[in-house]
């Protein structure tokens, strides 16, 4: 929401290493004083040692760094331009994950999964994800012009984006959405807030992923459009909220999986011919108690757990049957936050998912190797080293639709430090 002087609140980089929100500081006080002007830069390093000690395609321990640097631009505190943003994101990766030893079409790391590369795990030296221009027309509309990354979820306990919370690409977004919803894509949008417990959201963007690439040689080559409402509200005093989303692709050639990588097994899917596809998926959470006093509305953007307490989520998705090899996806779990005495920071959570397939007589594995489902579970524990450093344990098991491959389990360890 506008505010006056500038869109975003200023961060305090001050304090000992503990408490502060990046753990070099303030620079002396100048990073203090671009932020006050305007200015924002962040980076964000993550390091997850992660393998599957039984089952899957491979057994083996792999190693990935990733890197985010972000730079805002408050153009409203600047004095140039009211109540407006500039939004740049660059991404670094290197090294190896497991995403491709488990069988499963979506990966186990998600956030290492991206930015989509057309080798799983090729290393990215750098690239821009994120370029785009937000303008608010008033308190409640916006509208948003640029490239941008699709990713964040509007779930208090499971939208972490893999870097927090959950790790498994299906206990935070839903599968049926992801034959549709590019990682980092052309875009323009807006977002109307007819009330603080009521967000509604329309992205038209190319449907061809654009991780490495400007995005505009993608024009023409097939479209999304993407509509999301948020609603907030109270359960018996307690705060929840729900998201319904609709994704309609047009103009486009759903002959495969796109983005989506099958490169560890033989076999192939053969999808039918059709320049138009759908996909519907509903979210929710809920807490189930708190001792902390509740704000009037809760950032379920944000990817973290915001109240101490525990609380639950669901996730529904259905997709159109004539292009997409998921029918229908169900999740869901719990999510925790402060449930060791002394640990009031620590958070922990328990997810499952489910995928039901197509019919075979649309969907076909070419040597007939196919389960009807997949399946998986995750529990992990997150440890607040700092406000700016975290280290997450990670347990996860899985079924995949190949009938050849055995059920996997991956153990996996996630550092994530702010900068």
């Amino acid at each position: 929401e506008a505010t006056p002087g500038g869109l975003l609140p200023v961060p305090d980089y001050s304090g000992d290493w503990a408490t502060r929100p990046a753990l070099t500081g303030d620079w002396g006080g100048a990073r203090q004083d671009l932020a006050n002007k305007g200015l924002f830069f962040d980076v964000e390093w993550m390091m997850v040692v992660q393998g599957v000690v039984s089952g899957g395609l491979a057994e083996r321990a792999q190693v990935a760094n990733s890197f985010d640097y972000y730079l805002t631009l408050d153009l409203g505190r600047m004095g140039v331009v009211p109540n407006a943003l500039v939004s740049i994101r660059g991404q670094s990766r290197f090294g190896d994950t497991a995403n491709g030893d488990t069988g499963l079409l979506l990966p186990v790391n998600t956030y290492q999964y991206f930015p989509l590369t057309t080798t799983l795990d090729d290393d990215i030296a750098f690239t821009v994800t994120e370029l785009n221009y937000l303008q608010f027309l008033s308190d409640g509309l916006a509208v948003q012009v640029g490239k941008v990354t699709t990713m964040a979820t509007s779930n208090e306990f499971a939208g972490g984006e893999g870097r927090e919370q959950f790790m498994n690409f299906q206990l935070m977004f839903s599968s049926a959405l992801a034959l549709v919803a590019p990682y980092s894509t052309l875009a323009v949008g807006g977002v109307w807030q007819p009330s603080p417990h009521v967000t509604v959201s329309t992205t038209l963007m190319n449907t061809t992923d654009a991780s490495t690439t400007t995005g505009f040689g993608d024009i023409g080559d097939g479209s999304t459009w993407l509509t999301s409402v948020d609603f907030q509200y109270r359960l018996a005093g307690l705060p929840g909220g729900m998201n319904v989303s609709g994704a309609y692709a047009f103009d486009g050639d759903f002959t495969g999986l796109g983005g989506l990588y099958i490169d560890p097994t033989e076999s192939q899917i053969s999808l039918g011919q059709e320049s138009e596809t759908w996909a519907l998926a509903w979210s929710a959470w809920q807490y189930l108690f708190t001792g902390d006093e509740p704000p009037e509305i809760i950032d379920a953007t944000d990817g973290r757990q915001d109240l101490q307490g525990l609380g639950l989520f669901a996730m529904i998705g259905i997709a159109d049957e004539d292009t997409n090899p998921v029918s229908w996806s169900i999740a869901g779990g719990l999510s925790g936050r402060g449930m060791i005495p002394g640990r009031d920071d620590d958070t922990c959570g328990l997810g499952y998912f489910y995928n039901d397939a197509q019919d075979p007589d649309t969907f076909v594995f070419q040597d007939g190797r196919r389960r009807d489902s997949s399946q998986g579970f995750e529990a992990y524990y997150n440890i607040a080293i700092a406000n700016a450093a975290a280290l997450t344990l990670d347990l996860q098991w899985t079924r995949a639709a190949f009938a050849g491959i055995d059920d996997s389990v991956v153990l996996g360890m996630r550092l994530n430090l702010s900068f």
